[in-house]
């Protein structure tokens, strides 16, 4: 075999495969003490590039960008090729492949150009409004998240082919000038219909060198162990713990739901940063938090119920809130040992009331809305205090009685959590 013909074969693999896959070198009816030197002209070449899974444990992927051609000829010389997967580059294959065969594919069209399936691309957050306003979608956005169609309208003629689709992963990205972005990596692009991927290509982001993505999402799509939860996932953990907590003392629940399996859709990241979205979220976290609490759990030890008596002398009875009562069953059975404890209960108190307080402020004010991109940072602050207001209530719970011994998992005793 010559150089030109291994070329060919490689190049042959590589488009023929469903997912651009490598020649593994193990498949070659070639000699071992040979293929090196029918490789190294089609390396000083440009033209070829061998991955021996040294940087990304699967070698039939082309995940990173190859390394410069002096690094690719001294491991030409030292490694063995066992395991090695061959690649056309990208110079090659552009003197071969027809962009007009990918018409409507671009992300389809650089992996077959030979692009690395871990590029990334960065997309403004509005690329997912339709996907999370559309039931027949399922869909959460944390640090990572995932796009998909529920199995009542998958292959069934009430929804297009075309909008059957799958994101097996997007991720969180930080931006220098502003907040939030969305990256997704080429190869789950790339798995989209034309259709979808012209609607992501429309609002991809120009400069990727303004953003960066999420050291745990980035560590996750590498096989990691991610550093630390994200602010809605320690929540979510929290509330969790406070109702093992309370089964553990013998108290019924405090919280309805914890939401573990039922996460809300609505809730995460804005994709917006509008009054309207974030009203939105508020009205979510509200039902999570205050309109989740149960009554069961404070066991008639605090009142329900309060008497007041109108002009004519007759006794008006009106429900207490959720909130209130909590209030009132907490001074009832705590007391707080310095000033410091003191406020963080009346600081979780406090925001228990301000979430309740956001919720739909525009509600009697029709069309009114507004565009600020600082209501990122307030909804992250809001989360910063939602957290902490369920934090401490755990704690809380921590000291009650019958609590000793009870142990809470690390990463939320640590605090191991993202505060943005």
């Amino acid at each position: 075999m010559t150089p030109e013909e291994l070329l060919i074969q490689a190049t042959n693999f590589y488009r023929g495969s469903t997912d651009f896959n490598g020649l593994p070198v193990h498949s070659l009816d070639i000699e071992p003490d040979a293929l090196p030197d029918l490789l190294r002209p089609l390396i000083e070449a440009g033209s070829l590039y061998v991955n021996y899974g040294d940087r990304h444990p699967n070698p039939h992927v082309l995940a990173f960008e190859p390394e410069p051609q002096a690094k690719q000829l001294d491991k030409l010389a030292t490694r063995n090729l066992v395991g090695a997967c061959l690649y056309p580059t990208i110079a090659h294959l552009a003197s071969i492949v027809d962009p007009h065969d990918y018409e409507g594919r671009p992300y389809t069209l650089e992996l077959a150009l030979g692009h690395p399936v871990l590029g990334c691309h960065f997309f403004d957050l509005s690329v997912l409004e339709s996907y999370r306003n559309d039931p027949r979608y399922y869909y959460n956005f944390d640090i990572d998240g995932m796009i998909g169609v529920h199995d009542e309208y998958y292959e069934q003629p009430t929804m297009a082919e075309k909008d059957q689709v799958l994101l097996q992963t997007f991720g969180l990205a930080m931006a220098k000038e502003r907040y939030w972005a969305i990256v997704v990596f080429r190869r789950y692009l790339a798995s989209l219909s034309p259709e979808h991927q012209q609607i992501w290509k429309a609002k991809e982001e120009d400069g990727a060198d303004q953003f960066s993505v999420h050291p745990d999402y980035w560590q996750m799509s590498m096989g990691e162990w991610p550093e630390k939860i994200s602010l809605f996932n320690a929540l979510l953990g929290e509330i969790e713990q406070v109702n093992a907590l309370a089964e553990h003392i013998g108290r019924p629940p405090l919280f309805r739901r914890t939401y573990k399996d039922d996460r809300p859709r609505d809730f995460g990241y804005l994709i917006r940063p509008t009054a309207r979205e974030l009203a939105n979220f508020a009205g979510v976290l509200d039902k999570m938090l205050s309109d989740n609490i149960s009554r069961d759990f404070f066991e008639q030890e605090v009142p329900y119920e309060d008497e007041t008596t109108d002009k004519k002398g007759r006794v008006i009875v009106s429900q207490r809130g959720t909130i209130r009562i909590l209030d009132d069953w907490i001074k009832e059975k705590f007391r707080t040992q310095s000033d410091e404890s003191s406020l963080l209960v009346a600081e979780a108190i406090k925001t228990f009331k301000n979430v309740r307080g956001m919720r739909n402020p525009t509600a009697h004010k029709i069309g009114v809305d507004s565009y600020d991109v600082n209501l990122f940072k307030e909804q992250i602050k809001v989360m910063r205090d939602a957290y902490r207001a369920v934090l401490t209530l755990r704690q809380m719970l921590q000291c009650y009685p019958g609590a000793a011994g009870y142990e809470v998992p690390a990463h939320l005793e640590q605090r191991k959590v993202w505060d943005f």
